[in-house]
Formats: C-alpha cells, structure tokens, sequence
C-alpha cells in the first residue's frame, strides 16, 4: 500500500480501527452471529427457468404492515421509508450482504490521505438519473448523466432542507458555517472534475465510509428536486433500478423498470429482472400471511413470530431468517416528570420486567433479551456490561426510593402493530403485579414519529433502532447525544455532559482499542442512568414464494434487500 493513500473498501476496516468480526453467543440468551440467507431454487420446487438462468417479466409484491412515511431520501428515517429508498436511490457506497465490508456503488473506488482528512472518490461513468416518473412522463433532468457536481449539490440541499440526517457527516470541513447560513456552498465538498469527488473533514472521524453507506445519503437531481420543493416527497426521482410509478396512501406503492439503469449480472445482463415492484400495506400479519398463502404477496416481511414455524415448515429454504443488528426498547421522556429527575425510578421498571419470559410467551423465543444498547454484532458490545436483570423485590425497594411505593400511573405510546401491542401489554401485565398503571396508546407509525420527533408525547414510548452503519457510534451518538434531541434520534431528550463527552471522543479516537474502551464506558454511563427501559435485541425475516429467485436476507435487516437481482418464475 502507497503511503498516504488506502485504497478501496476491503481495506476500509484499517482506517475505521476495528477489526470487525462477527461475535459468538457469550451466553444462551445472547444472539448468535448474524447469518446471511440466500433464497435458491431446488429441482423440487421446479421453479427455474429451464436452462437455470434468470428471466426477465413480472411485478413482485412486497408486503409492508405501515404506509411509508417518507419517500424522499433526504427526510426519511425509518426502516418502512427505506425499503422503497432503496429500490429508487443510491449511494457512492453501500454494504456487503454480510455487512463486514463497505463496497463501491456510484462510486467505483476510493482513497484517503494518510491522516484522514481527505477522502476521494472516482465515479462510476454512464450513471443516469431516472428519465421517466409516473405514467411515463418525463423528468425534469431528462435522464442525464450523473457527475459530481450532483453529488456536490446533493449534499448541501440535505442542509438546506433541513434534512434530520445531514448531521451524520457534520465532519466535513465547512459544515457549520452552511448550516447557520454563513455560506452559499460547502467549502469541504468539491468536483475536482466530472468523475471526480473530493471531502475534506475537520478532524479525523472513524466512521466516515460506512456513514456514506447509509440510505439517506442518495444522490437526486437538482432540475427535479427544484420542481417540485417540499412535494418531491411524493415524486422522487433517483438512480436506481426502479423508477417511481404510483403511491396510494396506506395501500400501496408501486414502482416500474428502471430501463436506463446501469447495473449488470454477473454475465453481463442488464438489471433488473422485474418488470415492476409493490409494496403492499396489509396492516395485519396474519391476514397478510393468508395472502401470502394464496399467493397474492411474493415476499413477506416480518412473518408473525407466532407464525414463524409454520412457515419454516411451509418453506424451507424460502423462508429467511436470522439475528438482525438492532435494539428494541420503551423510552423515558427526560423532559418531563415523573422520569426526568428519578433515576430510582427508571432503575425501578428495568427490574420490573421480565424480558425472559415474554420472549417465550409472546415472541415465541426468537429474539433475545437485551442488556444494554449496543446489540453482540456490533464493534464495541461489551458482554460485562452491568445491567438489569428481573428482580421484582428490588423493584419494589426502589419504586420505594423513587417516592412510589404504591406504585403509579403513565402512559407508553406505541405505534400499531401486533407486536408492538403485544409486548406493550405483556409489560403492561408484569409491572401491574408493582402497582404501576401503564396506559398503552396506540398510534399511526406516521403520528407515533412527528410526536417523538417533538417531544410531544407522555410518560414513555416504543422504538427500535437498526443499525445503519456498523459502528458504535450509530447506536449511542445517533440515539443519545444532547445534540440529537427529537427528530435526530434522541426521542428521550437524554442529557449527560459525561455520556456526551465519551461519544465525542469516541468519534474522533482512530486507535481501534480506545475506541472499544470508550464506547463501552459511554454505554456503561448510559445504561447507569437508564432512559430506556431495555428490552431485546431484533430478529428478523422475510418469506418467499417458491417461485421468487435470487432473493437475500442482508446482514442489516430485510427492508435492505436488493431487488435487482430478484427474478421470478411462473407461478
């Protein structure tokens, strides 16, 4: 390796310091190392084409249980937002199906200077924005091709726009002074020339290729973004290998062929195979897997754990499953009494709940219980890490301290989902045992995030947080730094100037080991003040007709999964 330069994203893990590694159960409660599945067609299910290669045709249907928020890839931060980003959008890079490395996207390959300061990308040529949207029309843009200049642009409009994501890459030299509208452009981001794209940081920070993978940072075209201001929400325009057809509300999505696309199999072939993608809202799992059934949906996301066995059973091979990098808790809210000032108390329900037993009962063993934030897949998770486990005396001593010995009343605000309701009230039951009254609202997953987004919301709150880029910093920066308060991530309106200090430090430290350190005394600081009652750790999976090929589970999550190279035999 030339000095002063790292090359390409194999080699990424180096400069980012860790030496990422997928982790092994500690205990029988812990989750195992996340597993990559592949779905592959079998002589059996006689679902090839003849010769065994992949066909072209068909509009596959993708079952979602919620109306995507968001379809505009700047303002989006949810899991349901960005099945669909992902199918429209792209990025310079994106992540390995088994999520250890960062690989080339739009742009074909990187360096870095040998202190971190600047980072260079070459992009890939013949890349074109999408020509048509909806009913066939034509796009602002035309179809040109895509250069730096857009990728330059792309990232001051997430300033300009407010985007809740610019923050991610508030490393780039010149960032502060865009943001408080001191300057037109952003003086750390240049187009050296078309090809060409040029970030220069403020300090070394670990994380900076694997950020860029995240779904938010999508190039778009100025031309279309410009026509339509805050409703390109609803007409996005991207790269990708779908193009945007249709959105009915709480019903579906649909997207068409990207015919212009430029991605290619591995023989050469042009992608994708499908004709056309949908998403499909069926609020309910289990009518949704009656459909399934009878072959309305292709693939299903997020089987029912109640239903996971049969379709085990069902599917075999088709049906994919695993651990997914991703934690799942009731959150405090800081800003308001009884929690804010009561440490007692929060200690009081994170011994309360048995997060054991609800895993059988109510989640069919599939998850795993948590004892903190940052889940066994990630760097830095530390299997020492002194936690809660269920003690309903000390419960009781500590309801006593807080100044509730007879227990009292709040409310969790939940967003609907059969789960999510179901976990809500399994709590709901256990803490009745101390005396506490737990009233579970449930709301629209759009209400359920503009209220945590604004802090306007009682008591406590369901959320979960999948990792978007695998580094501890998307885990306890994102989600609990008192810069980030609401709509960046930190839905507690948490605050601890010694947590805060520990995650800056942790960001800017190259040295692989002190970073472990680090992040594993912030989470520890964390945990300690406890503003979240920690539950579990995520499973997820996906179902697949028999006559769905190439389909993939990745390693973060299901509503990651590529959809071009998804083909579909006949039924």
């Amino acid at each position: 390796m030339k000095k002063g330069l790292i090359v390409l994203a194999v080699i990424v893990v180096l400069l980012v310091g860790w030496q990422i590694s997928k982790s092994q159960n500690a205990e029988q409660a812990e989750p195992p190392a996340t597993q990559v599945a592949e779905s592959q067609a079998t002589d059996s299910q006689d679902t090839a084409a003849e010769d065994g290669k992949p066909v072209y045709g068909g509009v596959l249907r993708w079952h979602e249980v919620a109306n995507p928020p968001k379809l505009d890839v700047h303002m989006a931060t949810d899991t349901t937002s960005a099945r669909v980003i992902y199918c429209i959008f792209e990025n310079l890079v994106t992540n390995s199906l088994d999520g250890q490395n960062v690989i080339p996207q739009l742009a074909e390959s990187w360096s870095a200077s040998e202190d971190g300061l600047t980072w260079t990308f070459s992009l890939r040529k013949g890349v074109r924005f999408h020509k048509e949207t909806e009913g066939g029309k034509p796009t602002e843009n035309g179809g040109r091709e895509v250069t730096a200049e857009d990728w330059k642009w792309t990232f001051e409009r997430m300033i300009r726009d407010n985007s809740p994501r610019a923050y991610f890459v508030d490393c780039i030299a010149g960032y502060d002074e865009m943001a408080d509208g001191n300057a037109e452009e952003w003086s750390g981001i240049r187009a050296v020339d078309d090809y060409t794209l040029e970030f220069t940081l403020k300090q070394p920070f670990s994380p900076f290729l694997t950020v860029l993978s995240y779904n938010s940072f999508g190039v778009v075209p100025k031309e279309d973004v410009e026509k339509w201001g805050a409703d390109f929400n609803f007409h996005p325009v991207g790269t990708g290998p779908f193009v945007f057809e249709e959105w009915v509300q709480d019903q579906r999505v649909t997207l068409k062929k990207n015919p212009e696309y430029w991605g290619k199999d591995e023989d050469g072939n042009q992608l994708p195979y499908l004709d056309g993608w949908e998403l499909v809202v069926i609020p309910d799992g289990t009518v949704a897997w009656e459909e399934f059934k009878k072959g309305n949906i292709d693939i299903m996301r997020d089987v029912p754990d109640n239903l996971v066995s049969d379709a085990r059973s069902l599917l075999g091979d088709k049906m994919l499953d695993g651990p997914q990098p991703g934690t799942y808790y009731f959150g405090f809210n800081m800003q308001k009494e009884p929690f804010k000032s009561n440490k007692a108390l929060r200690h009081a329900l994170n011994y309360a709940v048995d997060r054991e037993r609800i895993n059988d009962l109510v989640l069919e063993g599939l998850w795993f219980p948590a004892k903190g934030i940052l889940p066994p897949s990630m760097p830095g998770y530390n299997p020492n890490l002194e936690s809660y486990s269920y003690d309903p005396e000390k419960a009781k001593e500590l309801l006593t301290e807080a100044g509730f010995p007879d227990g009292f009343e709040t409310t969790l605000q939940v967003n609907q989902n059969v789960r999510h309701r179901a976990i809500a009230e399994a709590v709901q039951a256990q803490v009745a045992e101390l005396g506490i009254k737990l009233n579970v609202q449930m709301v629209d997953w759009g209400v359920h995030l503009d209220t945590l987004d604004r802090g306007e919301y009682d008591g406590m709150y369901r959320m979960g947080w999948v990792v978007d880029y695998l580094d501890p910093d998307n885990f306890l920066y994102v989600n609990l730094h008192s810069s980030n308060f609401g709509a960046k991530g930190n839905y507690s309106f948490y605050s601890n100037p010694e947590a805060d200090k520990l995650m800056e430090e942790g960001r800017t430290e190259t040295d692989p080991a002190k970073r472990v350190e680090i992040y594993q005394k912030a989470e520890q600081t964390i945990v300690d003040d406890a503003p979240w009652l920690f539950l579990f750790y995520y499973y997820n999976n996906i179902a697949t007709q028999k006559w769905v090929n190439g389909a993939t589970l990745p390693a973060f999550g299901n509503y990651t999964a590529r959809m071009d190279n998804v083909w579909m035999a006949e039924k």
